[in-house]
């Protein structure tokens, strides 16, 4: 075997060894995605209140 045939090839790092790309961090009202507001916390409640109807009613009928 010749010094032709030797290759170096570079060894696999350790994952606490590799550098990582670091982006930038964005400050809270640039990084949100989704608008805010928009009576949110309104159909959230009412949904919840329906829930809560319905297997009532469901409770009532079957166990009452």
């Amino acid at each position: 075997m010749n010094s032709q045939d030797k290759v170096d090839t570079p060894q696999p790092r350790e994952w606490s060894e590799r550098q990582t790309v670091h982006t930038p961090v964005l400050p809270e009202q640039n990084a949100r995605q989704g608008a805010t507001g928009q009576n949110v916390r309104y159909v959230l409640g009412f949904g919840i209140a329906a829930i809560v109807i319905v297997f009532l009613v469901i409770w009532l009928i079957y166990f009452a």
